[in-house]
């Protein structure tokens, strides 16, 4: 990443970083609104800052990750901050468009760096889970409303958190430290379905997809239904949607969360 550095922070830290704090930028949506944003925290009079900047299709470093970045007090001691080009006020569909996509995509691959390089899990946090200081992913509302020093609901009740963590677990190759305490089965058929594979790996699989709420019979019959069922939930969560069940979509089907 470019560092523009930002001329609010703290060298160092306070205490170790256990959070990732994924904020909106409240700003317009364009092909170099990470640069507008980093340079006006290079710049500003007011005391903020985050240690990046996330647009369509760049990302811009604002703050070490070994330093404190002001954005979330509160969330600031042991927080990294992420500030994504958009508004809280965005819809689903509107943060899944065009340009959400490549927005996306850019945060993915940011945190799925610091997940790996300070070994944070990929889970998004309740507010309980945040107040007992467990370790993850969380909003600059849930900071507000866990801390109470500040009055921030970004990025806004219909941030596809789904389909952000999803693409963090494709970029650390399927892997969710968040849900290590899932029981995943074992599958004893290699993970590369198509249709008419039958077994009770399949069944298993079909059975759990209807637990997840997913139209299907569960007959151990691997068919055309069951692929179209794939392909759906692969989207939903950010996986490759390829129709066929593989390692990360085998275990998605119990780690993912529920939507």
């Amino acid at each position: 990443m470019k560092l523009v550095q930002a001329r609010w922070y703290h060298q160092g830290r306070i205490s170790p970083i256990r959070l990732i704090v994924v904020h909106s930028m409240e700003w317009v949506e364009r092909p170099t609104t990470a640069e507008e944003c980093a340079a006006m925290f290079a710049r500003m009079n007011r005391q903020a800052s985050a240690h990046a900047c996330a647009d369509s299709n760049s990302v811009v470093r604002c703050v070490r990750d070994q330093d404190t970045a002001w954005a979330a007090p509160g969330g600031n001691a042991d927080g990294l901050q992420l500030e994504l080009a958009g508004f809280a006020r965005q819809t689903r569909a509107e943060w899944l468009d065009d340009y959400g996509q490549g927005l996306l995509g850019q945060a993915a691959g940011v945190i799925a760096g610091w997940c790996r390089a300070h070994k944070i899990p990929v889970k998004k946090l309740s507010r309980a889970e945040l107040r007992a200081g467990k370790r993850g992913i969380t909003s600059h509302a849930d900071i507000s409303a866990v801390y109470k020093r500040s009055d921030h609901s970004d990025p806004g009740t219909a941030f596809p958190w789904d389909v952000l963590l999803g693409r963090v677990r494709a970029e650390l190759g399927g892997k969710d430290d968040g849900q290590a305490d899932v029981d995943v089965p074992e599958c004893k058929r290699r993970l590369s379905w198509p249709p008419t594979t039958k077994g009770d790996d399949v069944r298993t699989w079909q059975r759990q997809m209807r637990k997840r709420g997913w139209r299907l019979d569960v007959d151990g019959w691997y068919s055309g239904v069951d692929a179209e069922v794939c392909t759906a939930f692969q989207k939903e969560k950010g996986l490759l949607p390829t129709g066929v069940v593989d390692e990360r979509t085998w275990r998605a089907a119990w780690t993912a969360p529920i939507t």
